[in-house]
């Protein structure tokens, strides 16, 4: 829910386009990794985390143990998932098998292909995984962890892309404390760090460096999806803006 796999060639555009260095890349909210995958391969190291722990344990299995996730899942299935432990099939089925990449919201059904056949939304998700786990795996330094965002060690140098939870869109944003993390980011800029944020909409301060007009995919509850401009931030980012248009 809330992937950039539809902008993230754009937005890896403008960010490869502003930072000065591919030493260290970081991003703590690495979700389905849409971003991950465009982004991490051009640094030296990549850095991944999220805070959400089947995720991360799917990640972990996929990269660190060569793990396949399952391209048939029953509808079953999938309701014992949804009241299981924490796993890698669980970090799976709970988006991969679900619509819209909603955790645990409802079983994905329906759609035909071109050629008319029904659709394997499990078997969709599954390839899109591994194309982009070995995307996010082709430098030597790699790493998956589990941990909150406001927890990480960043260095002068580094480029931290951060795509949170947007504020006021769905129940997920409720676990972010959503002022705690735009101080954290700006100390990270402050300190050094090329930071960016994707948002609607940030505090004083930051800058949009690129926007586009895009339909939600994370409305609030029952409401109806409309269209919303997606931005990407930075902390006194407007020679930065300059620079980029």
């Amino acid at each position: 829910m809330g992937g950039k796999g539809r902008i993230a060639k754009q937005l890896s555009n403008v960010m490869l386009g502003i930072a000065p260095d591919r030493g260290r890349y970081i991003e703590p909210f690495v979700g389905g990794g849409g971003m991950a995958a465009q982004m991490g391969k051009h640094f030296n190291e990549a850095h991944y985390s999220d805070a959400h722990p089947d995720l991360i344990l799917m990640w972990q299995a996929v990269i660190e143990e060569g793990w396949t996730p399952p391209t048939d899942v029953s509808e079953d299935r999938w309701r014992e998932l949804k009241a299981a432990e924490p796993s890698p099939e669980r970090g799976f089925v709970g988006t991969g098998g679900s619509f819209g990449g909603r955790w645990f919201s409802s079983y994905a059904r329906g759609g035909y292909n071109a050629d008319g056949t029904p659709r394997n939304h499990q078997a969709e998700s599954a390839r899109a995984v591994l194309r982009d786990a070995a995307a996010m795996q082709a430098k030597t330094e790699t790493t998956v962890t589990c941990r909150d965002a406001l927890t990480l060690d960043v260095q002068p140098g580094d480029v931290v892309y951060c795509d949170p939870p947007y504020q006021g869109t769905a129940v997920y944003s409720a676990g972010l404390d959503h002022e705690a993390f735009w101080k954290a980011a700006q100390d990270w800029a402050e300190a050094g760090a090329t930071v960016f944020v994707s948002e609607y909409n940030a505090p004083p301060g930051w800058y949009p460096v690129w926007e586009q007009e895009l339909r939600q995919s994370m409305a609030q509850g029952t409401q109806k999806r409309g269209m919303a401009v997606e931005r990407l931030f930075m902390w006194g980012g407007a020679d930065e803006l300059a620079a980029a248009a």
